[in-house]
């Protein structure tokens, strides 16, 4: 008989080798799934999926047990013995031997190496979402690592969190918000561990760090990591309440202008949709820049509509509009908290973290947002237009799923052609 070590069972039948001899450094990293022993009770693991993890067996109290070391990403050969046997003088005499591990852990587990624990054994294995998963390394990768990621945890304080965060806090408000809660779910997990004494304060540093100052969001919205998977969901849906709803968030617009869209708005040679100023929030009509996406549903409800004026007519009257609730509650289906409008929110805060490098007053001229000086938001809606079909074409990628960093999206995005939509006259 045998124990399985990954599941702490026991197994008549091995499922690898048994080697009695002392290892070396390169045999350990290229070892084939089996429990390879180093002496003194030092065994190697090797699961299936190629893991390799270091156990000591040894006998505690009159009784023999396996002691976790921990894996060989972060314990070498040199570590897993010189730890092994401090283990085993503290089991002869009487102690616990799982105290000379949390002490070696506790000096030797780096932010960087707790993070990638988080990242592979939390966020890999329970995300469904790839964007999600590579996101959450980069920021900790681009913001926090330079700074902390080689120290212990045990001597990462308030204070490195809080000048971490300090030139982004509110330049890049949702952007912050994320790298602090992302931090401190590390912490705590190497509290759980053993290998720190207290998460960190975060109130206290949210605090410290002041008011951000950003929009408040009065809608509550879905994460932008999830507009991918309702999209999908989405297309499944029959009905012209399905198609308003994945138009609308395709140009991150109001569900009003939406609603009464007509023909006569749509270009047929330059993509666009003009909404006239009687349908604006502000009074003042607005362009808004098509994506390859967005027009595939206008060329589809183009020959659902047949004659009638609005684009998205109600099934009941196609000569009226469908009603606020149309769209409202299909989302209600698939989200139940959410809302329409909360789904401009989903856009920006797109903005804010994947596309980082297009500029703030691009951002929010493609939500039609006042800037409160009438000269420079004329200026913002006309001059960048083409600066908004550019990241709104991203976007629309984005949103129907199609994976990558923003600038692979955005050469994907120059090598579509564009469609016609047919205008009425």
């Amino acid at each position: 008989m045998s124990t399985d070590f990954s599941t702490g069972r026991r197994i008549g039948v091995k499922s690898g080798p048994h080697v009695e001899r002392k290892l070396n450094a390169t045999f350990v990293k290229k070892a084939p799934p089996g429990r390879y022993c180093d002496g003194g009770g030092l065994i190697l693991h090797v699961d299936r999926t190629g893991a390799r993890r270091w156990f000591l067996r040894v006998v505690a109290h009159g009784v023999r047990k396996d002691y976790g070391i921990g894996p060989l990403s972060f314990v070498s050969l040199t570590e897993a013995r010189e730890t092994a046997g401090k283990m085993r003088k503290i089991a002869r005499m009487g102690g616990d031997p799982l105290m000379v591990r949390h002490e070696h852990q506790s000096a030797a587990m780096t932010f960087r190496k707790a993070a990638q624990e988080v990242h592979d054994f939390r966020i890999r294995d329970t995300s469904r979402n790839g964007k999600h998963i590579d996101q959450w390394w980069n920021t900790l990768e681009h913001y926090v690592f330079p700074t902390f990621g080689d120290l212990s945890v045990s001597e990462i304080t308030g204070k490195m969190v809080v000048d971490v965060l300090k030139p982004i806090w509110r330049e890049k408000p949702e952007t912050a918000r994320r790298v602090l809660q992302r931090i401190d779910v590390v912490l705590q997990w190497c509290e759980v561990q053993g290998w720190r004494d207290q998460a960190i304060p975060v109130k206290g540093i949210r605090n410290a760090l002041g008011k951000q100052g950003d929009r408040v969001k009065h809608f509550e919205a879905i994460s932008h990591f999830q507009v991918a998977d309702l999209m999908a969901a989405l297309t499944e849906v029959p009905g012209v309440g399905s198609a308003a709803l994945r138009f609308t968030i395709l140009t991150a617009s109001r569900s009003g202008p939406v609603r009464l869209a007509r023909w006569d708005e749509f270009s047929n040679w330059d993509n666009t949709w003009t909404v006239p100023e009687e349908h604006m929030k502000g009074g003042k009509k607005f362009v808004v820049p098509l994506s390859f996406t967005a027009r595939n549903i206008i060329l589809a409800q183009r020959e659902i509509a047949g004659n009638f004026e609005l684009v998205f007519p109600s099934p009941r009257d196609g000569k009226k509009k469908i009603s606020e609730n149309t769209m409202a509650k299909i989302l209600k289906k698939f989200h139940p908290g959410a809302t329409v409008h909360g789904m401009r929110s989903a856009f920006r805060d797109w903005c804010e973290e994947f596309a980082e490098n297009v500029p703030r007053e691009v951002k929010e001229a493609a939500l039609a947002h006042a800037s409160g000086d009438k000269v420079d938001e004329a200026y913002r809606r006309t001059i960048y237009l083409d600066h908004r079909e550019n990241l709104m074409e991203v976007w629309g990628l984005y949103a129907t799923g199609v994976g990558g960093t923003y600038a692979d999206l955005v050469k994907r995005a120059t090598s579509l052609k564009y469609l016609e939509v047919d205008a009425a006259e």
